[in-house]
């Protein structure tokens, strides 16, 4: 079978150590030895040159992460990544974010991490016989009518409505894995990616060790096509010496960084600091008078909205209720507004503060989302995106772990158009970089509304406020 290049090198192994819960371990240990793999349940990790396939009956603390990750890590330099099923975190709040962060910290340090048993067991079976992919992308070549074609084109249909990549039926795009029915033959070796048989159901198998099913196939693909990324490209949390990459206006963020005192920091004064990284963010200005906010208005371009602003960042974000006038287009709609603005800014005092606007530039229609920078014991400094479900990665991202975080930004129905992804993957890595390069300096920083827009526009932080030391 022909192999394209992978991105670890993977050694042989001829045993699968379980470590599992008691019935999920017999269960793994019958469905791998009817395939001709030998299984033996352990109650710990034993060095050796057998895959380990691991299943946590609860999510792990950071603690019990930081530790099963260094296990992970030693097993992805040997070429064998730990096989970990884990349930999804689920909920919300701190402690839905703490779980997810934990399971970011497992795939950062080289674990194959999934939450479908189907899956889990698929990619022990792929790596014990065909080895690791070099990536996640698969195709599937099905003779037409039959059952590998339907379960192919069922699901696409289903990727299509959840507005995700779909699988591919046949090789018009490079893949990493070519998934193929056995009836077909060993498909030829110029067809690119790791060659691997697949049958449609367990019951037609023949002992000769294929993988079963499109809908496992192809998330053991995902499992270990995404750790081979991410093993390819480092493990553990980009180094800070990165930031280097990202052309940061230091002198920019220093007079900024002298000028705060407050420990909490509103939308504008944190968008500066943001800018100095080469954030996207919207074009604003402050405005203490009405003449003013409509010189701005005119600069930058109408339509604007017009906020209260506080420097000292007392007022709630613009998901949690900030007043703000919207689609102003034109100098007696930014006076009203202004006025407006003004009367309904919450943090105005006796002594004029609060009196004042910011005047900013419409962002872009798209889907919005929050993303929280924040440190966590045991874990550190780490990214937490909250779109259609929680998603984090430890900070500071490495380039592989923006593009998945973005990644999971999906259409919300079959034909929207794609997203900017890669502009709020860049934006996720700039503003990771620039938590830990504050550090002792920062608490928590917040993107409360980001905009990702579709072709023709790129994403934008519209709103944010940062907790200080």
């Amino acid at each position: 079978m022909a192999q394209a290049r992978s991105a670890v090198t993977t050694l042989p192994a001829s045993r699968v150590q379980i470590i599992a819960p008691s019935s999920l371990g017999e269960t793994a240990i019958a469905a791998l030895r009817a395939r001709g793999i030998a299984a033996h349940v352990v109650d710990e990790l034993i060095p050796s040159d057998d895959v380990v396939a691991w299943a946590l009956d609860r999510p792990p603390t950071g603690a019990a992460a930081v530790e099963l990750g260094a296990a992970c890590a030693r097993a992805a330099a040997a070429g064998r990544p730990i096989c970990l099923l884990a349930p999804p975190p689920r909920g919300s709040g701190r402690a839905a974010i703490e779980r997810a962060a934990a399971l970011a910290y497992l795939r950062a340090h080289g674990a194959a991490l999934g939450h479908d048993v189907d899956s889990w067991l698929e990619a022990v079976v792929m790596l014990v016989r065909f080895g690791m992919p070099s990536g996640p992308h698969a195709a599937v070549i099905a003779p037409p009518g039959s059952r590998l074609e339907a379960q192919t084109l069922g699901l696409a249909a289903e990727a299509e409505l959840a507005g995700v990549r779909p699988p591919l039926v046949g090789t018009s795009e490079a893949t990493d894995v070519a998934l193929y029915d056995p009836a077909l033959g060993v498909p030829p070796s110029s067809t690119p990616g790791l060659h691997v048989p697949v049958i449609a159901r367990a019951e037609l198998a023949d002992g000769s060790g294929a993988l079963f099913g499109v809908r496992g196939a192809l998330g053991a693909t995902l499992l270990l096509g995404r750790a081979a990324e991410r093993i390819a490209a480092g493990l553990g949390p980009a180094p800070a010496s990165a930031s280097a990459e990202l052309s940061i206006d230091q002198e920019k963020l220093a007079r900024q960084l002298n000028k705060l005192a407050s420990a909490s920091i509103g939308d504008h004064e944190t968008k500066v600091l943001l800018s100095a990284y080469g954030v996207p963010v919207t074009r604003q200005k402050v405005a203490e008078t009405a003449s003013a906010a409509i010189k701005i208005a005119r600069v930058i371009g109408f339509p604007v909205e017009i906020k209260p602003w506080s420097g000292d960042g007392d007022l709630p974000t613009e998901p949690d209720g900030c007043p703000i006038r919207v689609d102003l287009t034109s100098d007696a709609m930014v006076r009203a507004g202004f006025a407006a603005m003004i009367a309904a800014n919450p943090s105005k005092r006796s002594d004029h503060r609060g009196e004042a606007v910011i005047v900013r530039g419409a962002p872009p229609a798209g889907r919005e989302l929050a993303v929280t920078f924040l440190k966590l014991a045991a874990l550190g400094w780490t990214v937490v995106l909250d779109g259609q479900h929680i998603a984090a990665a430890p900070a500071p991202l490495r380039l592989v772990d923006a593009q998945q975080l973005a990644g999971t930004l999906v259409a919300s129905r079959a034909g929207e158009p794609e997203l900017d992804r890669v502009g709020l993957a860049n934006i996720l890595r700039r503003v990771s970089h620039l938590v830990v390069d504050l550090d002792v300096r920062l608490v928590r920083l917040e993107l409360s509304r980001v905009v990702v827009p579709g072709p023709g526009a790129r994403a934008v932080v519209v709103d944010a406020f940062a907790e200080l030391r």
